[in-house]
Order: structure tokens, then sequence, then C-alpha cells
């Protein structure tokens, strides 16, 4: 995987925490950024496992016609939109 190296602004006070989360997963800062980053990616680019089950879940069940939908207009009136 290629590396690129990006110069970031971050706030002293969200530094100061992270430094103190790198220290007590006894990681480098430098580390430990770079970790919660790639982490955050992976999860931001692709569905959760919990998700991809419950709209498998959802699609099984409109192919059955188990599903009830409710017209916009009346959830609108429900609550007052």
């Amino acid at each position: 995987m290629e590396r690129i190296r990006k110069l970031i602004d971050v706030d002293e006070n969200a530094l100061v925490i992270l430094e103190a989360e790198a220290k007590k997963q006894k990681r480098s800062l430098k580390s430990f950024l770079e970790y919660t980053l790639e982490e955050t990616a992976r999860r931001l680019e692709s569905p959760s496992e919990e998700y991809k089950a419950m709209m498998d879940d959802m699609l099984t069940r409109v192919a059955e016609g188990k599903v009830e939908y409710i017209p916009i207009e009346e959830i609108e009136k429900k609550y007052g939109l």
C-alpha cells in the first residue's frame, strides 16, 4: 500500500488526549494516529456485518411481502409535518 504524507493541524487539547491514549496503548503518537485513521477509513469504506445482515433480512421480508409500508402523508399528519 502506497503511503502519502499529509500535514494536518490538530487542536492542542485534542492532541493531549490523543497522546495520553497512545501512551495507554504503548504506541507512539504517530503510530496511534495512523492506526486510528486507517481503522476509521475501513469502517467507512464498507457496511458493517451487522448492517449487511439487517439489510439481507429486510430484503428477504420485502420479497416475501412481510413488510408493511405507511404512506408519507400518514407520517406527516401523525407528526404534524
